[in-house]
């Protein structure tokens, strides 16, 4: 019996490994058991293996004087330790719930006796203890702040299934957790449970302000600016439409965006970190991209360490534009040993059209579209401009385009909705496919209808055709 409740907890444990925090990193590989006992003084370790690799241990306490940590998981990941902080305060709230206790080998608590019961109410237990676990990470484990910060979550989630005057409403809050309002203040927790605090604010445009309590500082605008602190010399990492509202969230400040299809942003120092899509909590970071990118823009011979973060940044910022726009997208990344090579893909070429050099095979249509995006893209008239220099809103829209937007590393247009050829019973979709394919030439990046976002490159360190995942928001 006793075999048995231990094989069930390492069940368990990598369960929650695999459904919650293993989403949080860049992971290369699988999970590795090691059924041995070791001391550590946290849940998670990380240690560099090299330049871009590191070795993560997941351990399921934290061992004391007496016993040591019964077992641990293993698994090579991409992303740095910058995330650790989050994964362990997810993590620490994930084992309280657990079924088992790891250190003795004894059940905790008893989720139901028939699989169906069990299965539902351990997920959505484990839900919760996510959603806790996050709001501690955001209020760096502050206890009441948390508290109220997942109320305001949870009264934000009900809204998700509820309506006003028959439409789906948005909202747009930020909690400033140094600020106190006045003893009279209005109770804004309570208040979201009242069907006229629909029309008060949409995210865009309004928002409203709450000290630590949930209760009511300000109305906010982007005319509020004796509200806001003083803006970083970075780019406000959150979708287009929510600058406004996102610019407010520094310091001690966090964001939370409700949309009408029920998804709702954390913004946390300008930076949207976690999203909801469906039960899902999925975590942004601008850092794991950086990381992954940086690589293939020193091959542009640019070692210019503030223009490549800044391309990196504008890139990255668009990819939010495309994915909370629900169009899908494709875009594509070619190095310089690849130039050549792209037209063997593509024949809807952008570039070739300045040169009036079109070839005869494109369609009335195509090249319509190609005209027409050669003269938006050289307004006022100069040579086309870069990728990274043209307006975010026209970036967004030219992702959006059926097909895929193909640029060189210094932000040179090859094409833009142009379609990818890929080979018969591709799997995983013709935009995967295709995306795949384009990472032949150096990165492709895939965003979906629904917004997850997935990226691959070429092997640039080793002479080997394989395509490597570089990073995902899923």
């Amino acid at each position: 019996m006793e075999k048995n409740i231990q094989n069930f907890a390492q069940q368990e444990f990598m369960f929650i490994l695999k459904e919650y925090i293993l989403p949080l990193f860049d992971v290369k590989g699988n999970l590795k058991f090691i059924n041995e006992p070791e001391k550590n003084k946290e849940l998670i370790s990380i240690t560099e293996k090299n330049a871009n690799i590191s070795i993560a241990k997941f351990y399921p306490c934290v061992s004391n004087s007496k016993k040591s940590s019964p077992f641990h998981y293993k698994i090579e990941i991409h992303s740095g330790s910058s995330l650790k902080k989050r994964a362990i305060c997810i993590l620490r709230e994930l084992l309280k719930v657990a079924e088992y206790n790891y250190l003795t080998f004894s059940k905790q608590r008893d989720y139901g006796k028939k699989q169906e019961i069990e299965s539902t109410y351990k997920t959505r237990t484990f839900d919760l203890a996510f959603e806790i676990g996050m709001c501690k990470w955001l209020t760096n484990s502050n206890e009441d702040e948390s508290i109220t910060l997942h109320t305001l979550i949870s009264r934000l989630e009900d809204w998700a299934s509820r309506t006003y005057e028959g439409n789906k409403v948005a909202f747009g809050i930020v909690m400033n957790f140094k600020e106190h309002a006045d003893e009279n203040a209005a109770d804004y927790l309570h208040f979201l449970e009242n069907d006229s605090s629909a029309v008060f604010t949409d995210g865009i445009y309004s928002g409203i302000l709450l000290d630590k309590k949930g209760k009511v500082l300000s109305f906010l605008t982007k005319d509020s600016s004796c509200l806001c602190p003083e803006t970083k010399t970075r780019e406000i990492f959150v979708p287009l439409q929510f600058v406004d509202i996102a610019k407010f969230c520094n310091d001690y400040s966090i964001g939370i965006i409700a949309l009408t299809n029920g998804e709702i942003i954390i913004v946390k120092d300008q930076a949207i970190c976690f999203a909801k899509r469906g039960r899902k909590w999925i975590p942004f970071d601008w850092e794991r991209v950086y990381v992954k990118l940086r690589p293939y823009f020193l091959l542009s011979n640019c070692n210019d360490e503030n223009e490549i973060k800044s391309k990196i940044q504008k890139l990255y910022c668009t990819l939010l534009d495309v994915s909370f726009a629900h169009t899908g997208g494709c875009l594509a990344l070619v190095i310089p040993e690849q130039e050549e090579n792209i037209s063997d893909i593509i024949n809807e070429r952008i570039d070739l059209y300045v040169n009036n050099s079109l070839p005869s095979n494109v369609s009335k249509e195509s090249r319509e579209k190609i005209e027409i995006l050669t003269y938006l893209l050289a307004y006022p008239k100069v040579p086309i401009h870069s990728f990274f220099e043209i307006e975010k809103p026209l970036r967004k829209e030219l992702l959006s385009l059926d097909g895929a937007t193909v640029v060189s590393l210094n932000g040179s247009f090859y094409c833009a909705g142009s379609i990818v050829s890929v080979p018969g019973g591709s799997s995983g979709g013709g935009r995967t496919a295709a995306t795949k394919k384009l990472a032949n030439y150096g990165v492709g990046i895939k965003i979906s209808e629904d917004g997850y976002i997935e990226a691959y490159g070429k092997n640039i360190d080793e002479h080997s055709p394989r395509i490597l995942p570089l990073f995902k928001f899923k």
